[in-house]
């Protein structure tokens, strides 16, 4: 993981990427205690070895861990998704509401995007892509870093195994 973390500070500064200092870990560990969930081991990672969230290329912003907006209870549950759903073609508002389960926004795109990762659940450290009609997970699979790193090398279609 050292060389991960490494790799990712030298593609960073390469490409002058304004990023916010690293939070301690003592801050990780109030979260997962006020929440009652334990987060993905990159995640923690990321915030306390590589920063507090950054300014991105494309001119959005990777959250500050301050920015997470959380709901304990949601936060707790299991997220049930792992495969890609559109529910403009099957609507289920029970289901809908499930979608907030288990997961963290750390990019909002606007135009009702996201990308968020997952706490809970078969797809724990995994990035998807949340839209107002839909939810999906980068195809193939990415963890945070490998999400991250993907970005930051210019890729920008995360579903290049996508089938439906």
């Amino acid at each position: 993981m050292r060389a991960d973390i490494d790799r990712i500070k030298q593609k960073l500064d390469t490409k002058n990427i304004q990023r916010n200092k690293v939070i301690d870990m003592e801050d990780i560990k109030n979260f997962e205690r006020e929440n009652k969930i334990i987060l993905p081991e990159e995640i923690v990672t990321f915030y306390t070895n590589i920063c507090d969230g950054c300014k991105m290329i494309d001119g959005f912003d990777l959250l500050s861990f301050k920015e997470w907006k959380v709901n304990a209870k949601e936060l707790q549950k299991e997220f049930e998704f792992e495969k890609y759903w559109i529910w403009e073609d099957d609507y289920d508002e029970e289901r809908v509401r499930k979608t907030v389960f288990g997961n963290i926004e750390l990019i909002n795109i606007g135009d009702a995007q996201s990308w968020n990762i997952v706490v809970t659940g078969k797809q724990r450290g995994k990035m998807w892509f949340f839209t107002d009609v839909g939810i999906q997970p980068c195809a193939p699979e990415m963890s945070f870093l490998e999400w991250f790193e993907y970005w930051l090398d210019g890729n920008e279609d995360y579903f290049l195994e996508f089938q439906a």
